[in-house]
């Protein structure tokens, strides 16, 4: 299981990128999750351990997506996917 700092720390660059992408593009984008990759390119690479492609960081963050809205929607999404996603390749190794 994740460490909580570093879910935090990681939430908190998620909700960064949440705020940005909201200046970027004034609302609802239909390519959010790759937008976000591409903004996280090289950010989160200190939390996974490697540098993911855009490609990959979209994958997680629509997976995590799609597992708040189904598990946890009353959750705040950007500390909730930090967790997820540093769970997941803490079990893929």
């Amino acid at each position: 299981m994740a460490e909580p700092e570093e879910v935090t720390a990681l939430g908190r660059l998620f909700g960064a990128t949440a705020r940005a992408h909201h200046e970027a593009t004034g609302g609802p984008n239909p390519d959010w999750a790759y937008w976000y990759g591409e903004h996280l390119a090289g950010k989160i690479d200190a939390f996974v351990g490697f540098s993911p492609e855009i490609e990959v960081i979209a994958e997680w963050l629509t997976w995590a997506d799609q597992k708040h809205r189904a598990e946890a929607p009353g959750q705040k999404w950007p500390y909730y996917y930090a967790g997820q996603i540093l769970d997941r390749l803490e079990q893929d190794g």
